[in-house]
């Protein structure tokens, strides 16, 4: 018994040794003025720190007395040097800014390490480290787990093929063994709120990865300590929980706008599909500035639990018309990729399968906007969808990157398009919007919603807003952004080169609602208003229009002074349509035209 008490005692003992945690006098965030540092801890025990990211060790610096905030603890490791990318897309400024990183432990007299390490970084405005309104996220890795030849994230290393060097690389890794302990901090600039907890990191996206600029994703789990990043970082959703979370960078070699996917995402958050909340931040890498990122939500089954519960619910959540699964069981949705490819959805029943297998409105929606926004890597790529607990499947837009500028670019051909190039577009991924056009209701439905969208939510009144809000936001930052990464080259190419994304928005809806009636209207169709009553009218008329197809046309309203009342454009299928007319004008005769058909009819 008294040995069984002894080692109990010394098992109690050993937890409270390792519990000896460093405090910090005052905690990381932003500043706008130096200070004096003190660390402490209680025992018989010596505090030892860094500044450039990695854990303390025996052989660290010695805590003696309080730091001095200042340029003399920036790391000198000059991280930003270090080849993150292939030859010919890696860039190295002359210098970079910083913040200060301090990681310290307790030790004791042997030089064992008795406590965790506890890491605060800080922005001292007077020195420089300005986010310009942003806030800011500070990751804190071992060098080795970073930039390692054998297991570094971040660098081409040991898995790096010349020949394919797009494609190759560390960076290219995927899966948990590629996961990597990281401190991350998230500080308002407001108020310091935000995060500082231990978590994962991955490296994230497609052809980003072989940039200098990367994209992230981080992970919090249990293991690391906290498995869920508690904030709210963004204001557009209620959402203060997040298990996954993605950091894209600003600029790509090829893509140097930066702000379309915010733009993106804000838009689709007004549509019925699920899109992912971001914001602007800036990112510093163990002390060293990274550059603006926009950290955003990851869509897959932790993201649907954050938004509608149900923790203990499996997900299915498919990446692309393949059905690659991204979480759960993705059987069902190949089966119905199987059974669309046979089917004739012209046929009453089995339209009504079909919409029994997808959520349709959200596809309509879905598809609208990938349309809009001229989606250039999209629908063989960028394509997400989830499955309803009643079965449907629902879309999640997540990818706006290579949109909102080119405005020659076929959006109907490259939706609907048999030629199998594989990107940005095949057979495969076009199969069910084809399938689906051939029925009448859906196409009505489709156009009908589409112009019913370019005159409210997609109109250049509403997406001129979200424009010069998502510009001015990162405005302030641009020349950080420049200086570090070479793209943008400078605030004033930055600064013509988005007005390519304005000039999108605002010609947009002409351009896309000629297109519209150009596919899918017969120009020798026959339009005619067979029925207008009652005549006079006092509050609705009544319309039965004739048509001898499909057809896509404008009704309009005149006074006999020529002046137009009233305009809708309206989607029609052969034969008898109907359409109730509000009627809030003067007393008067007006003149209705449809096609080339007018008719005179007096309002009470």
């Amino acid at each position: 018994m008294k040995r069984l008490a002894l080692i109990g005692f010394v098992l109690l003992l050993s937890q409270w040794v390792w519990a000896q945690k460093v405090t910090f006098s005052t905690t990381g965030g932003f500043y706008d003025a130096s200070f004096d540092l003190a660390l402490l801890c209680d025992g018989p025990y010596q505090i030892r720190y860094t500044v450039n990211g990695n854990a303390p060790t025996r052989s660290s610096a010695l805590y003696e007395s309080p730091l001095t905030l200042n340029e003399d603890l920036y790391s000198r490791s000059d991280i930003y040097t270090i080849q993150t990318a292939c030859e010919e897309l890696f860039y190295a400024p002359a210098s970079v800014q910083h913040c200060i990183t301090l990681r310290a432990a307790a030790f004791d007299e042997a030089g064992n390490r008795v406590g965790d390490v506890v890491t605060q970084s800080y922005f001292i405005r007077s020195l420089g480290c300005d986010t310009h309104g942003l806030p800011v996220m500070a990751i804190s890795a071992d060098s080795l787990d970073l930039f390692g030849y054998e297991a570094g994230i971040l660098v081409p290393g040991a898995y790096f093929d010349s020949t394919h060097s797009y494609v190759s690389g560390n960076f290219y890794q995927s899966g948990r063994e590629w996961e990597r302990p990281i401190n991350v901090e998230f500080y308002e600039p407001t108020d310091n709120s935000g995060i500082n907890q231990q978590a994962g990191i991955r490296t994230h996206g497609g052809t980003c990865r072989c940039q200098t600029q990367k994209g992230l994703k981080i992970y919090a789990r249990d293991e690391y300590g906290k498995k869920r990043f508690k904030h709210r970082f963004f204001e557009s959703i209620p959402n203060e929980s997040f298990k996954h979370l993605v950091l894209k960078p600003f600029s790509y070699r090829w893509f140097n706008y930066g702000i379309q996917d915010d733009i993106c995402n804000r838009m689709a958050a007004q549509l019925d599909v699920e899109s992912v909340a971001s914001r602007p931040m800036v990112l510093f890498l163990n002390g060293e500035y990274w550059g603006i990122y926009y950290l955003k939500e990851k869509p897959d089954a932790h993201y649907l639990e954050d938004h509608f519960g149900n923790e203990d619910t499996d997900y299915n959540v498919v990446s692309n018309w393949y059905g690659y699964q991204v979480d759960g069981d993705t059987t069902g949705f190949v089966e119905m990729m199987r059974w669309v490819k046979n089917c004739d959805l012209t046929q009453e029943d089995q339209y009504a399968r079909i919409g029994e297998m997808i959520d349709i409105s959200s596809f309509i929606d879905y598809y609208c906007f990938e349309l809009f926004i001229g989606n250039n890597d999209w629908p063989a790529n960028n394509m997400r969808c989830y499955q309803l607990h009643d079965g449907r499947w629902r879309w999640i837009f997540f990818d706006g990157d290579d949109a909102l500028t080119k405005m020659d670019f076929d959006v109907l051909e490259n939706a609907t398009s048999t030629i199998n190039m594989g990107w940005p577009t095949d057979s495969k991924s076009t199969l069910l919007f084809r399938k689906l056009l051939e029925n009448d209701e859906f196409r009505v439905r489709f156009i009908s919603r589409f112009y019913a969208l370019m005159a409210t939510q997609f109109s250049y009144g509403v997406t001129k807003a979200l424009y010069d809000d998502a510009a001015a936001l990162v405005r302030g930052e641009v020349p950080h952004q420049c200086e570090r990464f070479g793209l943008p080259l400078s605030l004033g190419q930055w600064e013509y080169d988005i007005k390519a994304v304005n000039k999108f928005l605002k010609t947009r809806v002409e351009n896309m609602s000629n297109r519209l009636e150009e596919v899918f209207s017969d120009e020798d169709n026959n339009l005619n208003i067979k029925v207008l009553y009652p005549n006079p009218v006092s509050d609705e008329a009544h319309l039965i229009l004739w048509s001898d197809g499909f057809a896509v046309n404008d009704i309009e309203l005149f006074d006999l002074m020529g002046r137009k009342l009233y305009s809708r454009k309206l989607v029609l299928m052969e034969g008898e349509n109907y359409l109730d007319l509000s009627c809030p004008f003067a007393s008067g005769i007006y003149i209705l035209k449809f096609g080339d058909k007018t008719q005179k009819f007096v309002i009470q």
